[in-house]
């Protein structure tokens, strides 16, 4: 392993258990076991160091939700892929969605920056799923960047019990998360899905 990787892979670490604030530049050469001038070689401040972090696991998680969406056969198959992809590596990339989403780190430029391209990113690629239902007559909605840009903001809202550890809970139930997620893709899925024509109800009323 190369000495940036070894400062990378440390400084990781350090910045998911202690925060950006209480890691210092000392902390990260002392844990990679080189002189603090040997950081310095290789970045110019933590900012930098976590800015290639954030780019690194930023493309991981943007490169996992693509393939999840193209392994899908159908728009409704190709949204649960999305919704299922982004929990499960959100929970690996925990200093990518700390940063991403904690208002402490709104102030470092290039974060918001990154939050808002990976907000487009995420909205296009949700808005292209939608368009493709539409298309092949599984979905039925008048808006479909509106449409998805709900459905982003709905996902989201599931992603604070997973950044505390907290179960969400009903009245005395503890539900999982993962439960609660294909609910949730379930109540928006079937609430887009394509409804039948009158006269395919009652064909179907008369079949019955």
């Amino acid at each position: 392993m190369s000495r940036r990787a070894k400062i990378i892979n440390v400084a990781k670490d350090l910045l998911a258990r202690f925060g950006f604030k209480k890691t210092t530049m000392e902390d990260i050469a002392r844990a990679a076991g080189i002189a603090k001038a040997t950081v310095y070689h290789y970045f110019t401040s933590k900012e930098d160091i976590l800015r290639e972090i954030i780019q690194r696991e930023g493309e991981i998680l943007r490169q996992k939700l693509q393939e999840a969406v193209q392994s899908g056969q159908t728009a409704s198959e190709k949204l649960r892929n999305y919704g299922f992809t982004r929990f499960r590596y959100l929970r690996k990339l925990a200093l990518y969605y700390k940063t991403m989403s904690e208002e402490y780190y709104g102030h470092i430029p290039f974060i918001e920056r990154e939050r808002e391209k990976f907000d487009a990113f995420e909205l296009d690629m949700l808005e292209s799923v939608l368009r493709e239902g539409m298309e092949n007559g599984e979905f039925d909605i008048p808006d479909p960047r509106l449409y998805a840009f709900m459905l982003l903001q709905a996902v989201k809202g599931l992603e604070f019990p997973l950044a505390t550890g907290k179960a969400l809970k009903l009245d005395d139930r503890e539900i999982d998360l993962d439960k609660a997620l294909e609910l949730l893709l379930g109540i928006l899925i079937n609430g887009i899905g394509r409804k039948p024509a009158s006269s395919e109800v009652n064909h179907e009323r008369r079949e019955t």
